[in-house]
């Protein structure tokens, strides 16, 4: 509400009554500076509804825009659950259905729940559609003294993160020069091997890992400048 007194988000029609506006923000920090609007912040504006809703929620919200994208990028899109199934998860017993499109739905249901391990990491078994699949999961009321993994920053393109959870060999050193493509590691799991890849031309600046290692997906392994 200050900030809409202080006119960050505009102004109504005919202002703000005084003196209860100059009453409210006294002894309060002035108003931030207004932000020039960009090529492309105009071009996004002018461009389709979600585009233009997509650049007034980042331009007129930034924090809670940003919190938004960050938890998307972590866990997908949630807006198809319900409040009850976003809030209070799955229940023994009970079937939730979560609709994707018309004619496209899920059922999932909770089969059980393992005891924690030394990292504080629970399997979870629950059926998808009749099938029993497996996830891990970090129960955050237990406490764990195995020093968490760094995560990779899915914005910075020189991270390289571990694609899913395997067995890694790094095998680049630092200070080594890489081309965008070349393997700079290789991770097993499940009796398969895959490579992983340099996404960008540059030095190794760092080396999250041993050069073997166990990791979960999406922990950093090296960092490319």
């Amino acid at each position: 509400m200050i900030g809409f007194l202080r006119g960050e988000l505009g102004d109504p029609p005919g202002g703000w009554p005084e003196p209860f506006r100059t009453k409210a923000l006294s002894g309060r920090a002035e108003a931030k500076p207004v932000a020039e609007l960009t090529a492309e912040d105009e071009a996004q504006l002018d461009g389709s509804s979600a585009q233009r809703r997509a650049a007034l929620n980042r331009l007129l919200f930034p924090g809670p825009t940003r919190e938004f994208l960050a938890h998307r990028e972590q866990y997908g899109n949630t807006s198809r659950l319900s409040a009850n199934q976003f809030f209070y998860g799955l229940r023994h017993g009970d079937e939730h259905r979560v609709q994707l499109e018309q004619g496209v739905e899920l059922l999932i249901g909770l089969e059980a729940i393992s005891d924690p391990d030394e990292r504080g990491m629970r399997t979870v078994m629950f059926l998808l559609n009749g099938q029993l699949r497996p996830v891990q999961a970090r129960d955050r009321s237990i406490e764990s003294e195995v020093v968490a993994a760094e995560k990779a920053d899915r914005s910075n393109p020189g991270h390289v993160p571990s694609p899913f959870a395997g067995t890694v060999a790094v095998s680049v050193e630092q200070g080594q020069a890489v081309e965008e493509g070349d393997t700079v590691a290789t991770i097993e799991a499940m009796k398969m091997e895959a490579a992983i890849t340099a996404p960008r031309t540059g030095k190794v600046a760092r080396i999250a890992v041993t050069t073997t290692a166990r990791v979960e997906g999406g922990d950093l392994l090296l960092v490319i400048e």
